[in-house]
């Protein structure tokens, strides 16, 4: 997949910008605060309809407008030319592919991979474990969508077991909801252990190609309820409903999960130096970006937001020994990189964007 053109209305601090995208290597240059990630934001969207920098879809409209307009050329390796627009407004979210109105969110995911690579990475190992989450499961969604039903039917029939447990619902309400919530337990946890591993021994390729050694990468779910049949999953959220209901929310189960990334040094958030932190989120992205390559065959888009000026000397050339020359990267920063590439430039001030000679 390419991305051929982009033009964006009232997005973040931008009224109107039309970019030629065509080049397999575009850069976005200036100064920080002008607008060059608020591209990359709105180019990221087309994966799954979400920023990767906000979790406020109300964020991106332009201060002083209601709503914001996204239209992309691309070009796709099964489907051809093709013509995405996206709008948010008062009225919601509403998505055209060719002209015809995309009405679920399962019809979509996945379906043009793209993979940001920003210093917000960071909280991949920094951040919570909702931070954690969101990554497996956006991944894992994009390339199974049993799994994305999966998520979403078991989130769907959690908010209604929590719901319950803040009025004190009856004992039949809830074991009504816990006999809906355990399949979908059972079918997420035995799918994303799968997933994990995979995307584990993905982790170690990739990231040999990144570090100066051999500093031993794993990627680790921590699970917090085993769910291994239905029948045990009913009966573990019948015996916590005391608890749940003093919580006022379900404690256990595969949306509490967590996953831990660490070197042989230990635990990458505590004794991993910044730059062996920045250069696994790195590898991170990139093996979700191969991944995506493998399951969907289709080249994802890489987004490099910023990032290839903080990676120290040795990870910038292993960032572009992991950097397939087929998939099309659009990069931001302050001046340009010294890369073994071909740039097409664009001046970036003000929300405003001037292509370069």
């Amino acid at each position: 997949m390419r991305f051929l053109q982009l033009r964006v209305q009232n997005f973040r601090n931008i009224e109107f910008a039309e970019l030629d995208l065509s080049a397999p290597r575009t850069f976005l240059l200036g100064a920080n605060g002008q607008g060059k990630s608020n591209i990359l934001e709105a180019l990221g969207l087309v994966t799954a309809l979400r920023s990767f920098r906000t979790q406020s879809t109300a964020a991106l409209t332009r201060q002083g407008s209601r709503a914001y307009t996204a239209v992309y050329k691309l070009i796709h390796d099964v489907e051809g030319p093709t013509t995405l627009e996206l709008s948010y407004g008062p009225a919601g979210r509403r998505v055209t592919l060719d002209d015809e109105r995309v009405l679920r969110l399962g019809e979509f995911i996945g379906r043009f991979p793209v993979v940001p690579l920003s210093s917000g990475d960071l909280m991949l190992l920094r951040g919570s474990p909702a931070e954690r989450r969101r990554f497996v499961d956006l991944t894992l969604s994009a390339i199974d969508s049993n799994y994305y039903q999966a998520l979403r039917r078991y989130h769907r029939a959690l908010a209604g077991r929590n719901r319950l447990l803040k009025i004190k619902g009856s004992a039949a309400e809830l074991g009504a909801f816990e006999a809906e919530i355990a399949p979908y337990a059972v079918a997420l946890a035995t799918r994303r252990s799968i997933g994990v591993q995979r995307l584990r021994d993905v982790l170690v390729a990739v990231y040999a190609d990144i570090a100066e050694a051999d500093e031993g990468p794993e990627f680790e779910i921590k699970v917090s309820a085993a769910c291994p049949d239905v029948e045990s999953v009913r009966r573990m959220l019948h015996d916590s409903r005391k608890r749940d209901a003093v919580m006022g929310a379900t404690q256990k189960g595969p949306h509490r999960d967590d996953f831990h990334l660490s070197l042989s040094v230990g635990g990458a958030k505590e004794y991993a130096s910044d730059g062996q932190q920045r250069g696994l989120c790195v590898a991170l992205r990139m093996a979700q970006a191969r991944i995506f390559q493998q399951s969907l065959g289709r080249a994802p888009v890489l987004l490099a937001d910023d990032v290839l000026g903080e990676l120290d000397p040795h990870r910038k050339a292993g960032f572009w020994r992991t950097c397939p020359p087929e998939l099309q990267l659009i990069a931001t920063g302050t001046q340009l990189p010294e890369a073994p590439t071909t740039w097409s430039t664009w001046s970036v001030a003000n929300g405003r964007f001037t292509p370069q000679c």
